[in-house]
């Protein structure tokens, strides 16, 4: 089964920088709502901030020996959202009422293919003190510094003197064909049979195989599909279609097996809005 991990921390004001927020703005006009009528001009971002917000974060990552994050145009949409909707409610947070959680504003603005996801949130009165926070805070440090991450996207909302900072982190993993996935399967399939001396297995083309595949995709359910008369089917969800789960291996290991069909579908979904490889593998 695919395992997505969301990994959101807070980073809390100090009582003096809390003391002297102004109160939220519950006006007609506030920061949230011209970020809801957001033409591409009218919004406060402040892009000076988050280009050095990112550049001091891949400073950090290159003194200790990690590669830059990647700036994703989808990852930094969901972190102005958040960071401008922080701003018209003068709150950290990582999920408002009746706002989408972190997984969900990704999926639905990024195109990439992300296993794991995580963000740091914080206010300060500029670049240079919200990313010192940060790095003195250990969760937030973790995030900034994990090697699981390669993409971000940073959002930086400015109200008034303050800054409203959310940093959204992804593991960006490579996107497959149809025809991609399914050599991959079929590779690490061979593979087990190898490792258990069982004879090689003959692979069989069939769309069904794919069509099967995508119907629990759409159904977005492992029991959306079932398999065909006399045949034995295998079904999961992955975000690498070349690692297959470890409990399906003793099955593929099985003697008696002759032939097979591999179909695979990406999509994303409710239960996986950062996207998954729905897999089938029919024998015969």
């Amino acid at each position: 089964m695919l395992l997505t991990l969301v990994t959101a921390v807070s980073l809390q004001m100090t009582a003096a920088v809390a003391a002297a927020m102004p109160p939220a703005n519950t006006s007609p006009n506030t920061a949230w709502q011209q970020v809801a009528a957001y033409d591409g001009s009218s919004a406060t971002y402040d892009h000076e901030a988050e280009a050095q917000l990112l550049e001091m974060a891949n400073a950090e990552r290159a003194h200790v020996g990690l590669p830059a994050l990647k700036l994703d145009d989808g990852l930094a949409r969901a972190a102005r959202a958040h960071a401008a909707q922080m701003a018209s409610q003068n709150k950290l947070s990582h999920q408002f009422s009746g706002e989408a959680p972190l997984a969900e504003r990704v999926g639905a603005n990024s195109s990439l293919h992300l296993n794991r996801s995580g963000e740091n949130v914080a206010v300060a009165p500029n670049a240079e003190e919200a990313h010192a926070g940060l790095m003195s805070s250990p969760p937030h440090r973790d995030n900034l510094l994990s090697p699981g991450f390669n993409v971000a996207g940073f959002g930086v909302f400015r109200s008034g003197r303050w800054l409203y900072v959310t940093q959204d982190f992804g593991s960006s993993t490579p996107a497959y064909s149809v025809k991609q996935a399914e050599e991959l399967v079929s590779t690490s399939l061979e593979q087990v049979r190898a490792q258990v001396r069982m004879p090689r297995l003959q692979r069989i083309e069939n769309r069904n195989a794919q069509n099967s595949a995508c119907a629990m995709a759409q159904a977005d359910s492992l029991n959306g599909t079932e398999p065909p008369s006399g045949a034995y089917m295998l079904r999961y969800t992955s975000m690498q279609p070349e690692a297959l789960p470890s409990n399906i291996s003793k099955i593929i290991g099985q003697r008696g097996l002759r032939t097979y069909s591999a179909g695979t579908c990406y999509a994303k979904t409710k239960k996986y809005p950062n996207g998954a490889y729905w897999v089938v593998l029919v024998f015969y």
